[in-house]
């Protein structure tokens, strides 16, 4: 069977930009350098998809089959968000702290929930961080797949916007930058 490696990296290129992703971000998110990223995009040949390969499927949220299928010449699948969302439910299942405000529990009940990360806030000194952020990411109830996918897109810029500015070192004094 013949591998269209050129296919698998327009496909991934196409996902990065729809990210607002550079190539050194994607390559920082996935644990490798810039070059293997242009290497991978340029649809450089490999026996089989790699570890980083499948490390960008999965940052992607591509079914664990999609590598495969586009490489074939389809395309890449979706990871099911309401299969997601309850796999997060059930390992956090009672963890949720009792003195939450009761809008962020009504928050958290409606809507599949899409994501979850926690960002560390800067602090005066970076090996000892002063707090963390909790970011929820839920979704629209009834929203189709290509919604979902959309938002989850949506929300990998933000994230990324995000943490960038958390790189920046800001300083917050009462809930508003200094």
């Amino acid at each position: 069977m013949e591998r269209d490696w050129m296919r698998l990296g327009d496909a991934i290129r196409r996902e990065r930009k729809a990210a607002g992703m550079s190539q050194p971000a994607l390559g920082e998110a996935l644990g490798v350098s810039r070059a293997t990223i242009q290497a991978i995009e340029r649809g450089a040949e490999f026996k089989k998809p790699t570890p980083t390969h499948r490390a960008a499927a999965a940052h992607f949220r591509w079914t664990p089959d999609s590598l495969d299928a586009v490489l074939a010449g389809g395309e890449p699948a979706y990871a099911d968000a309401d299969q997601r969302a309850a796999t997060f439910i059930a390992n956090t299942e009672g963890a949720t702290p009792a003195d939450l405000p009761l809008r962020i529990k009504t928050a958290l009940a409606d809507g599949p929930l899409l994501d979850a990360t926690v960002l560390t806030l800067p602090g005066d000194d970076d090996d000892d961080p002063d707090a963390q952020m909790v970011v929820i990411v839920k979704g629209r109830e009834g929203a189709t797949p290509e919604q979902v996918r959309r938002a989850l897109l949506r929300w990998e810029k933000t994230e990324a916007q995000l943490r960038r500015s958390g790189t920046e070192q800001a300083t917050f004094e009462g809930g508003a930058e200094k």
